[in-house]
């Protein structure tokens, strides 16, 4: 029923500004304030669905079951989170324009200031075609295209031409985030509100992570 200052517990709400770790975005982190204390969050996750679990150390104070909180998320880490993310549909786009539509998404990790993108490809990726990749993103970046989102059916976002991929189970009403009219894609997670938000986007490494996996 209770936590003190030092603990390390898991809270409840029955309602959150914090996203949950979903899709590759990691989860918000942040404060919740009661009338009696005070929590750095430091993870959000999906328990069930429709329940988030915020990790939390009591920094101040305690916190009780049934209190009314204030919660606030990190909002600078949320606008990085943001980049990369909208950063991530560019760079798949991008990846598929130069190498071919076989190299589609296999996982990512969208965190502040850096990304993670797993896709398929039978061989490495050339010096050159990483070049062409990343000024391909950087101009589309620099074009500033409005990021728009649309909640619709499944069948709807199909008819789009949206991409779904590595095995994502959808419900029949999903959200499509659209980049300009080049990048249309089955996505919950945060987003810029332009392309141009991003800044610019430098690929850093390129490797193997699996067979046919880079």
């Amino acid at each position: 029923d209770r936590a003190d200052e030092g603990q390390e517990v898991e809270v409840f709400l029955d309602k959150t500004p914090f996203y949950a770790e979903s899709g590759g975005q990691v989860g918000d982190s942040g404060r919740i304030e009661t009338d009696t204390g005070t929590a750095a969050v430091t993870d959000t996750r999906h328990v069930i669905q429709g329940l988030h679990g915020h990790k939390v150390k009591v920094i101040k104070g305690s916190l009780r079951t049934g209190q009314p909180v204030r919660s606030a998320i990190d909002s600078p880490r949320r606008e990085g989170i943001r980049k990369s993310h909208t950063g991530t549909h560019v760079l798949h786009y991008a990846i598929r324009d130069v190498l071919g539509d076989h190299a589609n998404q296999a996982g990512s990790l969208v965190d502040d200031g850096r990304l993670r993108f797993d896709f398929s490809h039978f061989s490495q990726v050339a010096p050159q075609e990483i070049g062409e990749i990343e000024a391909e993103i950087n101009q589309r970046l620099v074009a500033n295209s409005r990021v728009t989102t649309t909640v619709t059916t499944k069948e709807e976002a199909e008819a789009m031409g949206a991409l779904a991929f590595f095995g994502d189970k959808y419900g029949d009403v999903v959200r499509v985030v659209e980049v300009g009219d080049f990048s249309t894609e089955f996505c919950g997670g945060t987003h810029t509100h332009t392309a141009a938000q991003v800044g610019p986007l430098l690929i850093t490494s390129e490797s193997s992570v699996g067979s046919n996996l880079r």
